[in-house]
């Protein structure tokens, strides 16, 4: 492939708002890589759509996958990581020197060292996650990796909590399916919800319900001139809530870029150049 071929993307429906060509156009350009990044809308009602499109991306470069696509995605591949098995999801592929389309889950990563910076050395204790599609398992594996004793899984649909509690308990962790919408005590609550990303969407929990420390919504804000001065005090309504609240919440924007980093490996075989990454989604520059 050519320098000047490479053509990477994301995959998801909303895909619209995502930061992710900005952030790798800034990767790209500090290792001197020829390449775009653009978005691509599969419907979620045409998830039979998902695996032409990743092949069609992997093979000129590779891309991502967010939401709705990212258990689908896990099933088109024809070679996956250990990490896509545990999960069931997959959100970077790239096509092998074989002409395979492979894929890692790369959430977990970016989940985990967010988590293990709002923990600042604590346990993480009893975790609930909101959600139970790709991104709720990410975050689930993550912090049993981080040593959680629970985790509890609340859904809009009861079922879909109850099959991945069931999924994680196989794998050796304590889960739980619990009632929607989330009530109790907690020591850290992930929205791994879509809620948050639609203006008139309600909160993913209330604080008045869910009573927690700590506090990370997976979805981020579309850029730094709309996000309080204050990184910690949280760039969406939901994490404004919770510091309003003395819970200590961030959003998801250094997970987007932690996991964006552990696809460089993957996609070129070189380490990502994090900082400039950072740069490009908190400061929206380049």
């Amino acid at each position: 492939m050519s320098a000047g071929s490479h053509r990477l993307g994301v995959i998801g429906d909303p895909v619209e708002h995502s930061l992710s060509p900005r952030m790798h156009a800034a990767g790209f350009a500090a290792l001197g890589i020829e390449a775009e990044y653009v978005t691509m809308r599969v419907p979620a009602a045409e998830g039979a759509s998902v695996e032409a499109a990743m092949r069609d991306l992997a093979a000129t470069g590779g891309g991502n996958v967010t939401l709705p696509h990212k258990g689908r995605a896990a099933l088109a591949l024809d070679e996956m990581t250990d990490a896509v098995r545990q999960i069931g999801a997959c959100n970077c592929f790239w096509e092998t020197d074989a002409g395979a389309l492979a894929g890692d889950n790369t959430d977990v990563t970016g989940i985990a060292g967010v988590l293990e910076d709002l923990l600042d050395g604590r346990e993480p204790g009893e975790v609930l996650v909101l959600g139970a599609g790709g991104a709720a398992a990410a975050a689930a594996v993550a912090a049993g990796r981080l040593g959680a004793l629970t985790v509890r899984i609340a859904n809009r649909t009861p079922v879909r909590a109850a099959r991945l509690a069931a999924r994680l308990r196989k794998q050796g962790l304590d889960a739980r399916p619990e009632p929607w919408p989330a009530a109790g005590t907690c020591d850290v609550v992930v929205n791994a919800t879509s809620l948050g990303l639609a203006e008139n969407d309600p909160p993913p929990a209330s604080f008045d319900r869910v009573k927690a420390r700590l506090a990370l919504d997976l979805v981020y804000t579309p850029a730094s001139d709309e996000r309080p001065p204050d990184h910690d005090a949280g760039g969406t309504r939901w994490t404004r809530a919770a510091n309003a609240r003395g819970i200590r919440a961030t959003d998801g924007l250094e997970v987007l870029v932690l996991q964006g980093a552990a696809c460089y490996p993957r996609w070129f075989g070189v380490e990502a150049p994090v900082e400039a990454l950072r740069r490009a989604v908190v400061s929206g520059k380049t």
